[in-house]
């Protein structure tokens, strides 16, 4: 079935579709589904602080603004940080201007490893042009900002899958999931789990033994990490290849939230939004078959 059938025959299934009538439209459409709440930083705050923030605050992404006009100036993201610290081509910069110091390393601005061109939304934007350029740019969030470039809140994929929680019937999880799942193994060191996050695209990894699920390790997983005491101890004594080596089943979660590929996607929305998580293995005798993501639940809006 091609990917447009597909959607046409969810769409018979009278899901959900963001395109309302346009008398119906309102202008604040995107502030009402996205975080109002958001936290920016400056472009000068160092690593390790943003890392901290995110450790503690829970956010995967952080709007990097100028202290002084509030604009947006760039962003900056628990992969960059992870491909920075030894995942990705960003680790060359703390090889070449540190000579592998990665506690000078995290020393430096934030501005060093931010995306400075942000692609963001206005506020008078629609929800469905948001998820357009989620789409489009393979992005899994975006700073809303007013006619100033001011951040006013950040929308993201956590917040479209919100939407479908018990509202879709119908579809099932098979339907969306991803069937090739990239994973992990007992043995995996945390340094392997970031190269595979940064090279491959992933946010996470379903550590499997004996097709079982054991445990999965998650961008943020990492991000807890390094932002905890005991690591920033090996970052000083720049002692953290040790710490890399650690194997990453150690900091993953073991109580595992998965669902069966025969429910409903509007069940796995609704135990991502209680859990609060970004993903869900799929089980089906008791081995892995799938995983279903935030990002999956983009397939079946109009």
């Amino acid at each position: 079935m091609s990917r447009e059938s597909f959607r046409r025959s969810l769409r018979d299934k009278r899901l959900l579709s963001l395109k309302a009538h346009p008398s119906k439209k309102r202008e604040d459409e995107i502030l009402r589904v996205a975080k109002s709440s958001v936290v920016t930083m400056a472009p000068t705050t160092p690593i390790y602080d943003a890392i901290k923030i995110m450790a503690n605050k829970g956010f995967r992404r952080i709007p990097i603004a100028n202290p002084g006009t509030k604009t947006l100036e760039g962003i900056v993201t628990a992969t960059d940080i992870i491909n920075y610290l030894g995942g990705g081509k960003k680790f060359r910069i703390i090889q070449k201007k540190f000579a592998g110091s990665i506690f000078k390393a995290i020393n430096e601005p934030i501005k060093l490893i931010m995306i400075k061109k942000v692609v963001s939304v206005k506020t008078s934007a629609k929800i469905n042009e948001a998820i357009e350029l989620m789409i489009e740019q393979n992005l899994g969030g975006l700073p809303v900002v007013d006619r100033k470039n001011r951040v006013k809140a950040i929308i993201t994929e956590r917040d479209i899958a919100n939407m479908f929680a018990d509202r879709i019937s119908g579809v099932t999880v098979a339907q969306l999931m991803s069937k090739k799942v990239v994973t992990a193994l007992q043995k995996t060191t945390i340094f392997e789990a970031e190269k595979t996050m940064t090279t491959q695209g992933f946010r996470r990894l379903p550590i499997i033994s004996d097709g079982k699920v054991i445990g999965i390790i998650t961008t943020m997983d990492i991000i807890r990490f390094f932002g905890s005491g005991k690591v920033f101890k090996y970052l000083k004594s720049d002692a953290i290849i040790q710490v890399l080596n650690t194997p990453a089943l150690e900091i993953a979660t073991r109580d595992v939230v998965t669902i069966g590929p025969n429910e409903d996607v509007g069940q796995a929305a609704k135990i991502m939004q209680e859990k609060n998580i970004g993903a869900l293995p799929v089980v089906k005798n008791e081995k892995l078959a799938g995983i279903i993501t935030e990002r999956d639940f983009f397939k079946i809006i109009e």
